[in-house]
């Protein structure tokens, strides 16, 4: 009886070993709290991605962009030395003219029937927000769908809001 449980033990393992080496690499975890990982993962798929440590920001910051938008990646809930952050933020502001920008009802239009958080700044002008819970690290097959989703968004929200580059 021990030794029939053993086999199967072994052709278990043994599948599961052979499906593991048969994982794309995408399945491979990426350490999303590490803004080294995430920015290399970036710049595999086609975008720039510089690293910033700016005094007035909780965490790394990673500026990037695609197609004529802008946006940035913040390392939020760190601890107190700036690292091992919980969340990353991708966010995206719009410079618009006053008589351009979007009124707070159009914002609210967007958070009621879309993903991702938009809001007004001081001055008035719109920026969308996306928050990624990152511990225990992402699958990079999910970090590249989000970014791909991402910028999907961005542009979404750029013609909601009418802005033109």
């Amino acid at each position: 009886m021990i030794r029939l449980f053993n086999a199967v033990g072994a052709f278990v393992a043994l599948g599961a070993a052979i499906v593991l080496a048969a994982a794309p690499a995408s399945a491979q975890v990426v350490d999303a709290s590490s803004p080294e990982d995430v920015a290399a993962v970036m710049e595999a798929n086609g975008l720039g991605a510089e690293i910033e440590y700016l005094d007035d920001a909780e965490g790394p910051v990673i500026s990037s962009s695609t197609d004529s938008l802008q946006f940035l990646i913040t390392f939020e809930a760190c601890d107190e030395d700036g690292y091992e952050c919980e969340l990353i933020v991708f966010r995206c502001g719009f410079s618009m003219e006053p008589e351009d920008q979007p009124d707070l009802d159009m914002i609210n239009g967007w958070n009621g029937e879309f993903w991702g958080k938009a809001s007004l700044d001081e001055e008035g002008n719109p920026w969308i927000a996306l928050e990624i819970n990152v511990i225990g690290g992402l699958t990079e097959g999910n970090l590249v769908d989000t970014l791909t989703w991402w910028d999907g968004m961005m542009n979404e929200f750029a013609s909601y809001i009418g802005y033109q580059p």
